[in-house]
């Protein structure tokens, strides 16, 4: 869904509430300097990357697990540096970034720790961490996470145990609600926006962290 179709129509090339402009808001308070080494992870065609690299100066890279956007992103742009690799495996050498951006990607990951894990392991001592994705505002049901929005605490949780300091959470839901009113608008299904909350008796939301790495 995330490759070709209504949903890219209606939320342009970014594939997400909020768009650069989120983005931005979080680069606010991480502050990092002209040439930083940043890694957007779930790149999609590199949207985010291209404007890390034009509108900040930033060495930005990208990595997606699919084979057409990433493609899609080098045919737009051959000089970006973007190539097909998991979150829960990055093709980097420890130590490599001084900050990672993950915007609405960790929902859709299998095991979310394991990719924060992962996070820390390519960061530099300090490093910063971008995240933005859907999260659970109101449970009905006994608490059993599969892959999917999960609850505030859960998150915060798997951040603490991985080694991230949270410096920075919002709540940005007022985005998920005017992209779902424009999806509803164009004719779309809102069952992938969801990311398997819907009908759970469970209300989504979208939010914004900033976390540090120890």
């Amino acid at each position: 869904m995330y490759e070709t179709g209504p949903l890219r129509d209606v939320t342009g090339a970014t594939i997400r509430p909020g768009g650069l402009a989120l983005t931005d808001r979080a680069l606010e308070v991480c502050a990092f300097t002209i040439g930083a080494q940043l890694l957007d992870v779930g790149c999609g065609a590199g949207a985010s990357v291209e404007h890390l690299r034009s509108r900040y100066g930033y060495d930005a890279h990208g990595v997606d697990i699919s084979p057409t956007l990433i493609t899609e992103g080098l045919s737009r742009n051959p000089t970006m540096r973007l190539e097909v690799a998991a979150a829960e495996a990055l093709p980097f050498v420890a130590g490599s970034f001084d900050g990672i951006l993950c915007e609405c990607v960790l929902s859709l990951v299998e095991v979310p720790l394991k990719a924060l894990v992962e996070f820390v392991r390519v960061l530099r001592s300090s490093g910063w961490l971008i995240l933005s994705d859907l999260f659970v505002k109101t449970e009905t049901e006994p608490r059993d996470y599969p892959r999917g929005a999960v609850a505030r605490d859960q998150i915060e949780s798997w951040l603490f145990q991985s080694g991230f300091t949270i410096v920075m959470w919002e709540d940005h839901s007022i985005l998920l609600k005017e992209l779902a009113a424009r999806l509803i608008l164009a004719g779309c299904s809102l069952d992938g926006l969801c990311c398997g909350t819907s009908g759970s008796g469970q209300r989504p939301g979208y939010y914004l962290i900033v976390a540090r790495r120890a």
